[in-house]
């Protein structure tokens, strides 16, 4: 059997067509097999494009298939990748009544990997800052989605603005600085220059070559994100149109997010810079994982513990008591929460250095919210926004894929704006403390990522458990799953996320067609 008739190539243009246009059953195991690898026998030019790549688009749910020529890995246009084949991976999410499988392949394998960042990045709302970092006209940020460089303005008329940081002449990197303010950015290899609105505005030695073409409109400016929005100051973008909007994305976190806002008396906070950075070899979603499991503190913190015990702080018994309480939360979309009882007047957690301040703190919580809201907001919580943003209640954490086996962090304080001095001071002292790179949290968290990373190499072992507190797991009516303290209801819900959002690219048979 020669490809062409492995591939199907040799059906009718007809029967192909109808097959193209079968929609794909959803199935409760999801493999990533997508990639399909084809040869045209009938083509006059076969010699001189013998790989082509079946290009999906989807029209109404229902996808299409169309033939285009790239090169040997498809990077050359949009949904035209190279996934992993059939027979490549055996890699997947399976679910069972009372069992949560993940493979363990997702976590090392490079294919899945660029699937991953083509998919839950560059087709989905990503963080990409804070609205306080760019607060002044002129200011701006460098930041990533997937790996595609972009910059974030602030505009002279006080709009947020983002675009592919590339110049549009020869593609380099426009803005090689991480932050700062300026009303214009100029590309380091020719010149060119453009505002912070995007616009062209000047050309080197324009006379000699661009004299009857400067100035053509759009397709000279800086291409710009189809979608950016703001929600509570957290600044959003998506490098494809058609997304839904942010606060349909966000839906059952969008009230908790509104509470982590409300933490500052005047509805405001300001994230401090620099930020503290940290990197680890291996995937993003360990870090992803992490950040909402209630479960390995007693027993990767336990040193921070003992410490705490030793010097009078607290003791380690009141320490698992409180570790015990609260919840997890699932939600729509991939996000999650862990929750913790909050500190109260008998119980400052967060003015171990100056409980004074935060009892005033406390009264102007009560003053401006009321009682009931006042203890809402000052519920402990670990936000995760899928894909790559966690809000704790000091700080916010940012995750940035570098490869299937390398990840960075980026971790800034946030500062309650209208809250008394002395209490955001001790509050940047008990983050620094545990979640500064140098803290007592991080490199045990680090340390625990280096392990799984080594660990999932282990091929013969296909699958990891995420079914803790499964069976005693609540689903709400509107959707949203509530777990045990040290349930796996948020990662759970991660997977339940990932799948969908990966699930929207076509999975083939061995004969490259739609099953």
């Amino acid at each position: 059997m020669d490809a062409s008739d492995s591939l199907g190539m040799n059906q009718t243009d007809e029967s192909v067509k109808a097959d193209i246009a079968r929609p794909i059953p959803q199935s409760e195991t999801f493999l990533p097999r997508w990639r399909v690898r084809c040869v045209r026998n009938d083509s006059p030019a076969k010699h001189d494009w013998p790989e082509q790549w079946w290009r999906w688009s989807l029209a109404g749910g229902t996808p299409r298939r169309s033939l285009t020529c790239l090169d040997r890995w498809g990077r050359n246009a949009h949904m035209s990748r190279a996934w992993p084949t059939n027979g490549e991976l055996s890699a997947g999410l399976v679910v069972d009544a009372d069992r949560f499988r993940v493979a363990t392949a997702l976590y090392r394998d490079a294919e899945v990997f660029e699937a991953e960042l083509s998919i839950l990045f560059e087709r989905s709302w990503v963080y990409l800052c804070h609205e306080s970092e760019i607060s002044t006209p002129g200011d701006y940020r460098a930041v990533s989605v997937g790996r595609q460089p972009v910059l974030v303005t602030r505009t002279e008329t006080g709009d947020v603005r983002a675009f592919l940081n590339v110049c549009r002449h020869r593609g380099s990197v426009l803005c090689r600085t991480e932050s700062g303010n300026s009303n214009y950015f100029s590309c380091p290899y020719h010149g060119w220059k453009y505002s912070n609105e995007g616009t062209l505005v000047g050309i080197p030695q324009r006379r000699q070559g661009y004299e009857q073409t400067f100035g053509r409109g759009e397709e000279d400016g800086l291409v710009p994100l189809p979608r950016v929005e703001s929600f509570r100051g957290l600044v959003f973008g998506s490098l494809e149109a058609a997304v839904p909007d942010l606060a349909t994305w966000l839906g059952q976190a969008a009230p908790y997010i509104d509470l982590w806002a409300d933490r500052s008396p005047d509805g405001q906070t300001t994230v401090v810079t620099p930020p503290h950075r940290y990197s680890y070899p291996g995937n993003w979603k360990l870090q992803a994982e992490n950040g909402t499991d209630g479960y390995h503190g007693n027993y990767v913190h336990e040193s921070f513990f003992q410490i705490l015990d030793e010097f009078g702080e607290s003791d380690m018994k009141k320490v698992r008591t409180f570790r015990e309480d609260g919840c997890t939360r699932g939600f729509e979309n991939g996000h999650g929460l862990l929750e913790r009882p909050g500190p109260t007047k008998g119980n400052p957690v967060d003015g171990r250095r100056g409980a004074d301040a935060f009892l005033r703190y406390h009264d102007e919580l009560t003053e401006v919210y009321g009682a009931e809201r006042r203890d809402q907001i000052l519920t402990q919580r670990n936000i995760f926004i899928f894909p790559n943003v966690y809000l704790f209640d000091r700080s916010i954490r940012v995750i940035v894929p570098k490869a299937v086996n390398e990840t960075e962090v980026i971790v800034s304080f946030t500062w309650l704006d209208g809250a008394d001095n002395e209490l955001n001071e001790d509050r940047l002292a008990e983050h620094q403390r545990f979640f500064a790179t140098a803290g007592f949290g991080i490199p045990d968290d680090l340390e625990i990522f280096a392990s799984v990373a080594t660990g999932v190499r282990a091929a013969a072992m296909e699958w990891m458990l995420l079914d803790r507190g499964m069976s005693d797991e609540q689903i709400l009516e509107n959707g949203e799953r509530v777990g045990h303290s040290t349930a796996e209801t948020p990662q759970r819900a991660f997977w339940y996320g990932w799948r969908e959002r990966m699930s929207t690219v076509p999975q083939v048979n061995d004969r490259g067609l739609a099953q």
